[in-house]
C-alpha cells in the first residue's frame, strides 16, 4: 500500500550534484555508484556504509555482480566502469581492487552502460561525449568510435573488441573557418548489452554519428558474437544522422 510507506533510511552522496546509477542488490547490500567516482556499498536494512572505492572518473551505470575465480580463491566481484574509460572488478566483500583495465584510450571515451557479466566474461560498452566537443568550429570534429569489448572476467585481459565503425577516421573536407574535419566518427554504445545465451550473441544499440560521412550502423541494433565479437547482423533505424553539439548553438559552423 503505497500510500502507508514510510522511509526506512536515506543515503547522501557525498560532494556529487546529482545521482545517475542504478543502484545493484545481492546478498543484504546496495552496490551503487555516483558522479563524483565513489562506488558504495551499503547494508540494504540500515544504509550504512560497508565500504567504498574512488575509481578515476564518474560512475554512471549500475554494478555487476558476479563470482570469479582468482588465484587468491574464489571471489564475488563488483564490476563498473568509469568516465575515463576504465573498467574494475574490486571484491564485493570488501571492496578490494581485484584488476582495472581501461577499454578505450581516446581522451573523450567513457561508459555509460553497465558492464554485463556472463560464463566469467565482462562484456563492456564503450562510448563518447565527443559530439561535445564538436560545439566549437576549431575542434577538428570527429575522430571517436564506438565499441564493444569482452575481458575475462577474472583477470580484467582484453578477449576482443569491436568497433561500430570498422575503418578509422580519416580527412574528409575543411570548415568555413578551416579546421580540418575527419569521419566517420560515433556510433556510441551508451546503453547495457542483453546477453542472448540460446544464439550465443550479445545485444546493443547505437547513437549517432558525430560527422559525415554518416556510416551504415550509427542509429542501430547490432548483433556480436559472444565467443568471437563478430558483428552478426545490425538494422539501422535512422540513417544520415550526424550530430554536434554545434546543432544546438547558435554558431553551427561544426553542425
Amino acid at each position: 500500500d503505497v500510500s502507508r510507506l514510510k522511509v526506512k533510511w536515506a543515503f547522501g552522496f557525498p560532494a556529487t550534484l546529482d545521482a545517475n546509477a542504478h543502484p545493484a542488490i545481492a546478498n543484504g547490500r546496495v552496490f551503487v555508484g555516483s558522479t563524483s567516482g565513489t562506488v558504495y556499498s551499503l547494508d540494504a536494512a540500515s544504509g550504512c556504509i560497508r565500504w567504498y572505492f574512488k575509481a578515476d572518473g564518474g560512475v554512471r551505470a549500475a554494478v555487476s555482480i558476479g563470482k570469479i575465480q582468482t588465484d587468491s580463491g574464489a571471489h564475488y566481484a563488483a564490476f563498473f566502469g568509469d568516465g575515463r574509460s576504465f573498467t574494475y572488478a574490486v571484491d564485493a566483500n570488501t571492496g578490494k581492487l581485484l584488476w582495472k583495465t581501461q577499454v578505450e584510450t581516446f581522451p573523450a571515451g567513457h561508459i555509460t552502460g553497465s558492464p554485463i557479466f556472463y560464463n566469467n566474461r565482462l562484456y563492456v560498452p564503450v562510448a563518447s561525449g565527443e559530439e561535445g566537443a564538436g560545439a566549437s568550429p576549431d575542434y577538428e570534429c570527429c575522430r571517436f568510435r564506438g565499441s564493444m569489448v569482452a575481458l575475462d572476467a577474472s583477470t580484467g585481459k582484453q578477449i576482443w573488441k569491436t568497433y561500430t565503425i570498422p575503418e578509422e577516421a580519416h580527412k574528409t573536407k575543411k570548415n568555413k573557418i578551416g579546421t580540418q574535419l575527419w569521419g566517420p566518427s560515433g556510433a556510441p554504445i551508451w546503453s547495457s548489452p542483453s546477453i542472448d545465451v540460446k544464439r550465443n550473441a550479445l545485444y546493443a544499440t547505437t547513437g549517432d554519428n558525430y560527422s559525415d560521412p554518416t556510416s551504415r550502423m550509427s542509429d542501430a541494433f547490432m548483433a556480436f558474437d559472444l565467443d568471437t565479437g563478430k558483428i552478426l547482423w545490425s538494422r539501422q533505424m535512422t540513417a544520415s544522422d550526424a550530430y554536434t553539439a554545434a546543432c544546438r548553438i547558435p554558431d553551427k559552423t561544426n553542425c
